[in-house]
């Protein structure tokens, strides 16, 4: 049970840093002002290693979670319309993750070119 509790929020971590940080991406390339920038080059790091914490912990417990699966939460009056509902969850989800690393590529690119300065 705590193993699908903390799957999920690292889940959630990542997508909310992930957003967080190309929204202030964004913000600090129309600013120009050099306290922001110095705000965002402090913040940047933390956040993105961060983000890449709760990502590669979704993975590990994700793996825990799919092993365990059919032990503690299939249900078998719901039949196999769960594994095509979840088969079809996580075809999503891997490239709403995909999206996010080619965004966190160009984040981080944006980070140094910003640190160069």
């Amino acid at each position: 049970m705590f193993n699908n509790f903390f799957h999920d929020f690292t889940a959630a971590l990542w997508l909310a840093l992930s957003i967080i940080l190309i929204y202030l991406d964004g913000k600090v390339r129309e600013s120009k002002n050099e306290e922001i920038n110095r705000f965002y080059l402090d913040l940047f790091p933390v956040m993105f290693k961060w983000s890449l914490i709760s990502l590669a912990l979704n993975l590990v417990l994700g793996v825990f979670r799919a092993v365990a699966y059919y032990q503690y939460e299939y249900l078998p009056a719901a039949g196999q319309g769960q594994i095509t509902a979840l088969i079809i969850k996580h075809i999503l989800l891997v490239a709403v993750v995909l999206l996010g690393i080619a965004s966190s590529k160009k984040l981080h690119k944006n980070y140094t070119k910003l640190k160069r300065c």
